[in-house]
């Protein structure tokens, strides 16, 4: 019994200098087809626009994912004063965002600075940047921001209250 047992010890111990085998690999999925980019803007890069109620709307050359946008301040300018969220249109393309623009002021926006807006097949989008000038002109009340981004109220661009959770029998804040 002895010599078996010196065989099974020795067994034991070249199995366990051989390395573990590696763990199982996962599938690693990668989204196809090219990275989403900006294709068109409201207000166009460096145009000037009336003071007041603005829609900047972005225009993406694919469908994006309606969950993952970034904006913020860029170089060269001010940021206006926004709503926390974009909205996606119908389109699946177009994000609207109801901001005010003081007069005479050089706006600097940054798109996907922080990586969020995505296609709807998981792409990030590429950075990029919007820049442009107010005039002293009064664009007043939304219909008027909206007719001047191109967009009317059937193109939903504005979330209701109802879209942001808040109860029917609520009334919205003064």
């Amino acid at each position: 019994m002895g010599a078996a047992w010196l065989v099974i010890a020795a067994a034991d111990a070249a199995r366990a200098a051989q390395p573990a085998p590696p763990p199982p690999v996962s599938e690693l999925v990668v989204p196809g087809g090219p990275p989403p980019k900006l294709v068109a803007s409201f207000p166009a890069q460096g145009a000037q626009v009336g003071a007041g109620a603005l829609v900047i709307k972005l225009v993406f050359d694919q469908p994006m994912a309606a969950d993952g946008w970034s904006y913020g301040r860029a170089e060269g300018g001010d940021f206006p004063a926004c709503l926390a969220k974009p909205r996606l249109l119908g389109d699946k393309r177009t994000f609207a965002l109801l901001c005010s623009v003081a007069p005479h002021k050089t706006y600097a926006i940054s798109v996907n600075a922080a990586p969020a807006f995505a296609g709807a097949n998981g792409r990030l989008a590429k950075p990029d940047s919007l820049s442009f000038s107010t005039t002293d002109t009064q664009v007043l009340g939304l219909h008027a921001a909206l007719e001047q981004a191109g967009l009317t109220d059937a193109d939903e661009p504005i979330m209701t209250w109802k879209d942001a959770g808040v109860g029917v029998s609520r009334s919205p804040p003064p």
